[in-house]
């Protein structure tokens, strides 16, 4: 049975950065919801207006693509199955490993108030039962290497315009890691070049990434029932095989009587 991976990676979501701690749209924030802004998500609903002292700012502070993701990911038949595992790696190098019986809020700041329970624990929700795990430090090469994937899949608008359906069913691998970015707009941080990995575009224009993944789920499914159907018509094909083998034989022996 076929394994996957998928990977949400340079995902936007981090702790605020220090050097917009104590901007006033952050101390607002913080004074609201009665916490330290050390310990809260950047978001960009809220703290927008201090974005401009970022790097990136263009592009930061969207914990709401990796709910919505992972909400996708995790309600999805092949979850269910036992044949995928998920990852988030953030631009800062922080990775989760989420347990595929995990059931995240499906309401918004809930999710916001587990991952930054997450931040600060580093598993929740303990450890005898860490659905959640953060790791700090891991770039995403190290990542995909420690997984020994057989394949490695980038989607990429900028890729090669294949069917991402009939390369899964064409492929050998058992174990395949696909990668997705986790960013409204710009492209990959990481350096993927020492992954070598097949660049797949799934169409012609920059996609929202819960689309690129409701696209990756739907193209495992379809290679899935492509296999099922090839197995159902090989035993056929030998049976037949065997029947005209048999009836040869029979044929020839009574020749031979004869």
């Amino acid at each position: 049975m076929k394994e996957f991976v998928f990977i949400i990676a340079d995902a936007e979501l981090e702790i605020i950065p220090e050097r917009i701690s104590m901007e006033r749209c952050v101390l607002n924030s913080a004074r609201a919801r009665n916490k330290s802004p050390e310990k809260m998500l950047l978001d960009a609903s809220h703290h927008h207006p201090a974005f401009g002292k970022l790097p990136d700012g263009d592009r930061r502070g969207r914990p709401d693509i990796v709910h919505l993701s992972l909400l996708l990911c995790l309600d999805s038949d092949i979850n269910a199955q036992g044949r995928l595992k998920i990852f988030v790696h953030t631009r800062n190098d922080d990775v989760i490993a989420i347990k595929s019986e995990t059931r995240l809020p499906p309401n918004y700041i809930r999710f916001v108030g587990l991952i930054e329970q997450l931040f600060e624990q580093e598993i929740v929700p303990s450890r005898e039962n860490a659905l959640l795990e953060l790791r700090r430090k891991v770039p995403l090469e190290m990542l995909v290497n420690a997984l020994k994937p057989d394949e490695i899949i980038v989607l990429d608008p900028e890729g090669e315009n294949v069917s991402l359906e009939g390369t899964l069913a064409s492929s050998d691998a058992k174990r395949t890691v696909i990668i997705m970015g986790g960013f409204s707009k710009g492209t990959f941080s990481s350096d993927l070049r020492k992954l070598k990995p097949k660049r797949i575009a799934l169409g012609t224009r920059m996609l929202k990434v819960w689309t690129v993944m409701s696209k990756a789920l739907r193209a495992i499914e379809a290679a899935d029932a492509s296999a099922e159907r090839v197995e159902k018509k090989t035993p056929a094909k030998k049976t037949a095989k065997k029947a005209t083998a048999a009836s040869g034989a029979r044929r020839a022996r009574k020749k031979k009587d004869e």
